[in-house]
């Protein structure tokens, strides 16, 4: 049966663009980019892929539940407060750092199209 998540997928508006954004800003591996088909493969150093794919649609890969935006992807860091300040240095749009009270922190952090991210920090 299923043994684990490959890949995920999210919308952007200019594929060069956030292809470079996830590099630069994220540091994931640029595999393969596809100008025809408007599609892009980057991977993270532990081997996961996310695939940018682009489209005109105003859309995230985003939910709601009463009325509060939630993410679908979650990433893992080892220094929070690290990543935290990196991404405040290149202007991202990020959300406060929150401790669970059990040694476990999560912030979360949106991307140039709106799409939401959540990061977590193990005790």
């Amino acid at each position: 049966m299923l043994e684990q998540i490959l890949y995920n997928e999210i919308p952007v508006r200019h594929i060069e663009k956030s292809a470079a954004w996830f590099q630069e800003v994220l540091g994931l591996k640029l595999a393969w980019h596809m100008p025809e088909e408007a599609l892009a493969q980057l991977n993270l150093p532990s081997g996961q892929m996310l695939f940018l794919v682009e489209t005109a649609d105003d859309t995230q890969a985003n939910f709601t539940k009463n009325g509060e935006t939630h993410n679908v992807i979650g990433f893992q860091t080892r220094d929070i407060q690290k990543l935290y300040a990196h991404l405040k240095e290149h202007n991202v749009t990020v959300e406060s750092i929150v401790d669970d009270g059990v040694g476990n922190k999560f912030l979360n952090f949106f991307d140039p199209d709106g799409n939401k991210f959540n990061v977590q920090c193990d005790a």
